[in-house]
């Protein structure tokens, strides 16, 4: 399947401890927080996220969003 591309919009991910947080940027219009969503390609990592294979995490700006994922994944390794 191929990527829908919006123009002005560019999807963003990042690498953090064996999860993906990916996002884009800016947000849906009209929407006032920013969404990420967190996964894993690892089969051990996935089964810490219980039964979702991804989880979406909110902020009010890019940066928050990003300290939150960061938060999330620190919480499910400890």
């Amino acid at each position: 399947m191929a990527n829908i591309t919006m123009p002005g919009v560019t999807l963003k991910d990042e690498n953090y401890r064996g999860f993906i947080m990916s996002w884009q940027e800016p947000p849906m219009l009209g929407s006032t927080k920013w969404s990420a969503n967190v996964a894993t390609d690892s089969l051990s990592l996935a089964a810490l996220m219980k039964q979702s294979g991804s989880k979406v995490i909110e902020g009010r700006d890019r940066d928050e969003m990003i300290a939150t994922a960061k938060k999330y994944i620190d919480g499910l390794l400890g």
